[in-house]
């Protein structure tokens, strides 16, 4: 399972939701879908975020194990 980390990041940054849906041509709901989880950004979009955020790409997603 893949456990996104997006909404703490831009929670932790300088810039607000309205700023980054605004760099990045997207609409709030969109930012709201990757920030769950429930959609993902383009490998492009998540290299230009994690710029953005000054942290790495790995830091974005965690992959959690599953127990069997």
């Amino acid at each position: 399972m893949v456990i996104c980390l997006i909404g703490a990041y831009i929670k932790q940054s300088t810039y607000t939701r309205k700023q980054i849906c605004e760099m990045f041509g997207i609409s709030q709901n969109t930012l709201s879908n990757w920030s769950t989880g429930k959609t993902y950004p383009s490998i492009p979009q998540i290299l230009k975020l994690a710029s953005l955020l000054n942290v790495k790409v790995d830091d974005l997603y965690k992959l959690k194990e599953e127990k069997d």
